[in-house]
C-alpha cells in the first residue's frame, strides 16, 4: 500500500495535470479592447489545458516591466518584435489578434496617408505601444501613460493629433462621447499580435500552442473577437 502511494504521488508530481493546480497571472493594458479580447481568447485557450489564469490591467509600460522582471507570468498580446525590450520573454507562435495604428484628430482638414505625414505637427503616442513608439522615432512627440490620456489631451486641444491602436482608441471614443475627434488616416501599421510567458513559464509554449492554433483554424479566435466587439458596442 505504501509503495502504491509513493507511486501515485510521483505520478501527480510529473504528471502536465499538476500544472493545474497552479494559476497564471498575464498583464495587459488596462482600458484596452484589444488586450480584454486577448484575454478572453487565453482565458478560454488555457481553461482547456485545465489551467487558470487571470488578466492584470496596468498601463502597457508598466505591464511590460512587469512581465520582463517575471512579477507577471507573461503578456496577454504584444507584437513579435516585444523582446528587443523584454528579453525575458517568450513568444507563444500563433498570432491571436492584430492591431491597426490610427491618427486621430479634431482637425478632420488633416490627412495622414503615412508617417512622414505627421511630420511638422504636434503628436501624441501612449508609452509602451512600441511598433508605435519605434515608428515615430525621430518626430515631435508627448508621451503619455494611457490612452484615455491622450484622448483627453486631444479633446481638450492640448495637442493636435494622436497615434493609437484603434480599436483601442474608438471604444474609448463613444465611451466617453469624443464627438470631435475623428480618425485622420487609414492604418498606418497592422501588426499581429502574441502571447508572451516569462521564460520561468517556458513550459506552457508547447501546451498551449496547438490549442491555440487550433482555435485559430476552427474560426475560434475570431468568434470570440466579434461577441467582444459586439458586447463592447451595446456599452454604447
Amino acid at each position: 500500500m505504501k509503495k502504491i502511494s509513493i507511486l501515485l504521488l510521483y505520478t501527480l508530481l510529473i504528471s502536465p495535470l499538476s500544472l493545474s493546480a497552479k494559476s497564471y497571472t498575464f498583464s495587459g493594458g488596462k482600458n484596452n479592447l484589444i488586450h480584454s479580447i486577448a484575454a478572453e481568447v487565453l482565458i478560454k485557450a488555457y481553461k482547456k489545458a485545465d489551467i487558470e489564469i487571470t488578466p492584470l490591467y496596468l498601463t502597457l509600460q508598466e505591464s511590460l516591466e512587469r512581465s520582463n522582471a517575471g512579477e507577471t507570468d507573461g503578456e496577454l498580446a504584444r507584437i513579435s518584435t516585444i523582446t528587443r525590450f523584454t528579453p525575458n520573454l517568450d513568444k507563444v507562435p500563433v498570432s491571436i489578434i492584430s492591431v491597426e495604428a490610427v491618427a486621430f484628430s479634431k482637425n478632420t482638414s488633416l490627412v495622414i496617408n503615412n508617417w512622414n505625414d505627421l511630420r511638422g505637427h504636434k503628436i501624441t503616442i501612449v508609452k509602451g505601444v512600441k511598433f508605435i513608439e519605434t515608428e515615430t522615432k525621430g518626430l515631435e512627440r508627448n508621451f503619455v501613460a494611457t490612452h484615455q490620456d491622450a484622448l483627453q489631451l486631444l479633446q481638450l486641444d492640448q495637442t493636435e493629433v494622436i497615434v493609437i491602436p484603434k480599436l483601442a482608441s474608438i471604444n474609448l471614443i463613444y465611451q466617453n462621447k469624443y464627438h470631435d475627434i475623428k480618425a485622420v488616416s487609414n492604418s498606418l501599421k497592422s501588426p499581429e499580435l502574441y502571447h508572451f510567458v516569462h521564460r520561468k513559464n517556458r513550459h506552457l509554449i508547447p501546451i498551449i500552442t496547438p490549442i491555440l492554433q487550433e482555435m485559430k483554424n476552427s474560426g475560434e479566435i475570431e468568434f470570440i473577437r466579434k461577441a467582444e466587439l459586439m458586447k463592447a458596442a451595446k456599452k454604447f
